[in-house]
């Protein structure tokens, strides 16, 4: 199945075409852990820039309102239903890209920036420690006398 690639603007207010994902195709690198979550942030951020989505996941997108004020009445909003299936497609997507030992997080949260951010708060300061822990290690390494820094040069 192709990826859903349209040119919409989903931010928009008459925004009413869905995004729908193909984790298979489009997330092809698995969260399992703090080691690869840069890669997999990039990843996931990469797809959801591409179709103008990561309002959802950084939150400049918030959930619109359930009722709209019209001719002093209050009926339902239809944009909070277009937000909230696109919302849950992108969790969605998250969850098929994550480990199925991480995907209770992902599914404990919604909408999808609080899936973001636990996984944030699960593995980002993990990850980062890692990359500091990894180059301190290959600073003190040494191959024969010279260290592995000028080795490599």
């Amino acid at each position: 199945m192709a990826p859903n690639v349209t040119n919409v603007d989903s931010t928009s207010s008459n925004s009413s075409v869905i995004i729908q994902f193909n984790p298979v195709l489009q997330l092809m690198i698995k969260l399992v852990g703090s080691h690869n979550f840069t890669t997999w942030k990039a990843q996931i951020s990469m797809l959801m820039c591409g179709h103008n989505l990561f309002s959802h996941l950084d939150g400049s997108s918030p959930t619109p309102s359930t009722t709209i004020t019209k001719n002093y009445r209050q009926p339902e909003n239809p944009n909070d239903n277009i937000w909230f299936c696109q919302d849950q497609l992108i969790q969605n997507a998250i969850m098929a890209s994550v480990d199925p030992t991480i995907a209770v997080i992902v599914a404990a949260a919604s909408p999808a920036k609080l899936a973001w951010d636990s996984l944030h708060i699960a593995y980002a300061n993990k990850s980062q420690t890692r990359v500091f822990n990894l180059r301190d290690q290959l600073a003190r390494l040494s191959k024969d006398s010279p260290p592995v820094a000028k080795y490599l040069h």
